[in-house]
């Protein structure tokens, strides 16, 4: 293996991104993560991004939206729904993820192996959100990358356990953002949203595709679906490809139930290999192996 090294996004300012007391997010997980690194000697150059602008957040995001985000950090704090919280604190860790995932599609495009350790936050939609989501980063870098030329079609793998449904909803009409979501059977389980017939609207049919797997599913099938999905992404031919990688559909994960093993991400890792202008935006994983799942699939990636 020729020599490289990882690039990782990571801010201080990403350790704010709590909600409150008891709540499943533990923005904990990316300090453990690149102590592990630390630990391991692990080769990689820690990269600290800077903040999106509102210009970048209107991009994706409705005035009205944005407004209301501002409106609830600066009166003390208020709930974007039931489990999201926003304050001060939060809000401001919301700009740097995003500038993370711009600054993950920049680098990837230059075809460096780049990860965020906070990002793809897909339940956030164009005027509304949940599910500890604030801003939808990696609609905002395809975006801004489209708009500033750098790329015409971006493709979105997502396989975080729950489906993307903001990320479903920004792009639906849109033929040049391909969006693969395999995640938990959502008839039951949140986002109550992200069915197979659902492949998008007008100009944007058929670039919408949602697999679904049953709660209990193991790494045979996992892999199986993976193996099959793949394909559609290199015949797309994106000039970026943005992999969100929810570790939830670990076996041990607190708020799903796929069954996942921990070599199971190293499996995955060397899948998203045949792609070289990817960018790895780490999101969903409550469970307290998050770090070392996360180290699994860094350990897989070239």
């Amino acid at each position: 293996v020729p020599f490289f090294l990882m690039q990782v996004i990571y801010s201080p300012k990403y350790l704010n991104y709590y909600f409150e007391e008891g709540h499943p997010f533990w923005p904990e997980r990316a300090g453990l993560f690149i102590e592990l690194l630390e630990k391991n000697k692990f080769s990689h150059q820690l990269i600290n991004p800077g903040r999106a602008t509102d210009e970048d957040i209107l991009l994706v995001h409705t005035r009205f939206y944005l407004q209301k985000l501002k409106d609830l950090a600066n009166g003390g704090g208020g709930y974007l729904s039931i489990d999201t919280p926003v304050h001060k604190n939060n809000l401001e860790a919301a700009y740097y993820s995003v500038g993370g995932t711009i600054l993950a599609a920049e680098l990837a495009l230059k075809g460096e192996t780049v990860i965020n350790t906070l990002g793809g936050l897909h339940h956030a939609e164009s005027n509304a959100s949940s599910g500890f989501c604030i801003f939808n980063d990696h609609a905002i870098a395809i975006r801004k990358l489209q708009r500033r030329g750098k790329i015409k079609k971006a493709a979105v793998l997502d396989l975080d356990v729950h489906a993307g449904n903001g990320t479903q909803e920004i792009f639906y009409t849109d033929p040049n953002v391909l969006k693969i979501s395999l995640h938990q059977d959502p008839t039951n389980f949140y986002p109550g949203t992200g069915f197979p017939q659902q492949t998008g609207e007008k100009a944007g049919k058929g670039f919408n595709i949602n697999i679904v797997l049953k709660p209990g599913t193991g790494e045979k099938i996992y892999l199986e679906k993976l193996n099959q999905i793949l394909p559609k992404i290199s015949a797309y031919k994106p000039d970026l490809l943005l992999v969100i990688i929810g570790v939830d559909t670990y076996k041990n994960d607190p708020l799903a139930s796929i069954k996942l093993k921990k070599q199971t991400y190293g499996k995955i890792a060397q899948r998203l290999n045949q792609f070289d202008k990817k960018g790895i935006l780490f999101a969903g994983g409550y469970s307290k192996d998050t770090p070392f799942l996360w180290f699994e699939i860094i350990n897989n990636l070239d």
